[in-house]
């Protein structure tokens, strides 16, 4: 069985970390809009006022300027919500794309995070809109310390990153960033066996491990595996475990259409002795106000559901 021992949110890290990053880069341009504080972003001030921009309620023309900025060869990091951070700034993200601007995108509250700012705020769509823009990186860190790491992946490297990072607490698994060594590649968390293969985004940690929970008290092994990259996707990780396991699991805190599950279908589509694949998620629909946690388990983001969708297949 696995245990969590301690968990946090790993948005609160955000600010503190890009600190840390800006006292070796001065070119870092934090950019914000009114949501600092439920963001962390805020923290920035406390150290680098003049690297914290506060654009207001003006999404689109935030991006656009952290669009200019990164033309300029300045290191523009924007942050906002999910449901604000891919939705409500669609095209000005396809026209830093096309310019291939090396701009990050962190947002935060993803997937049914946001629980009781209700369906207006729940970005289950997010994962779907970004990783179809071309030159487009989406990274789905899991911890604190996976989230400072993947922060400073995505700024070591050129190009447009949108990075998705829990509201919710997450267990924590590394001590440190060092210690997660944030890359690209699908990472196996736990093994018991070769039934089935789930694979889980970071948001979605706390429900991969209840699922692993309950298959093992129903006798069904398993491999838990944090899809750490959504584009790229490993799909050669994917691949070699569908062909050696009985059923393949996707778990997401998103919609089931467009997101995880359908990149992993994509995959396995290509190739023939592999496993089938269930797509566990929310399904499609808005949802409703209410506490995050409660909201997945109506929904379907859950270890329940899992559990029902492996027992269609393992009977």
């Amino acid at each position: 069985m696995i245990n969590i021992e301690k968990t946090s949110a790993p948005r609160a890290v955000i600010g503190k970390h890009l600190t840390s990053l800006i006292e070796k880069n001065n070119k870092i341009i934090v950019i914000d809009n009114d949501l600092g504080t439920s963001t962390s972003a805020y923290d920035v001030t406390k150290t680098f006022p003049k690297n914290y921009w506060e654009l207001g309620i003006g999404e689109q023309s935030s991006l656009s300027a952290a669009t200019g900025l990164a033309l300029e060869g300045m290191y523009p990091v924007y942050v906002n919500f999910a449901i604000f951070a891919t939705g409500t700034i669609w095209t000005q993200i396809r026209q830093a794309a096309y310019a291939k601007a090396n701009l990050k995108i962190i947002a935060t509250h993803p997937g049914l995070d946001a629980g009781p700012d209700g369906a207006s705020h729940q970005a289950t769509q997010d994962m779907a809109l970004m990783r179809c823009v071309p030159n487009m990186n989406v990274l789905l860190p899991l911890d604190e310390n996976d989230v400072k790491s993947a922060i400073t992946y995505a700024l070591n490297n050129k190009g447009l990153y949108y990075v998705r990072v829990s509201r919710e607490p997450v267990p924590i698994i590394y001590n440190s960033p060092e210690e997660a060594n944030f890359d690209i590649t699908n990472k196996e968390i736990a093994k018991t066996g070769d039934d089935v293969a789930l694979f889980f985004d970071g948001s979605s940690f706390e429900q991969a491990i209840a699922a692993a929970n309950l298959l093992e008290k129903n006798n069904i092994t398993y491999r838990l595996i944090h899809v750490r990259s959504l584009k790229p996707l490993d799909s050669k990780n994917i691949i070699e475990n569908a062909k050696q396991v009985k059923c393949v699991v996707s778990l997401e805190n998103h919609s089931v259409i467009g997101g995880l599950g359908s990149a992993i279908a994509e995959v396995l589509a290509e190739h023939k002795d592999v496993a089938p694949l269930k797509i566990v998620g929310c399904q499609d629909t808005f949802t409703e106000s209410g506490k995050s946690t409660e909201l997945k388990a109506k929904y379907g983001v859950s270890g329940e559901n899992v559990l029902s969708r492996v027992k269609e297949v393992i009977k």
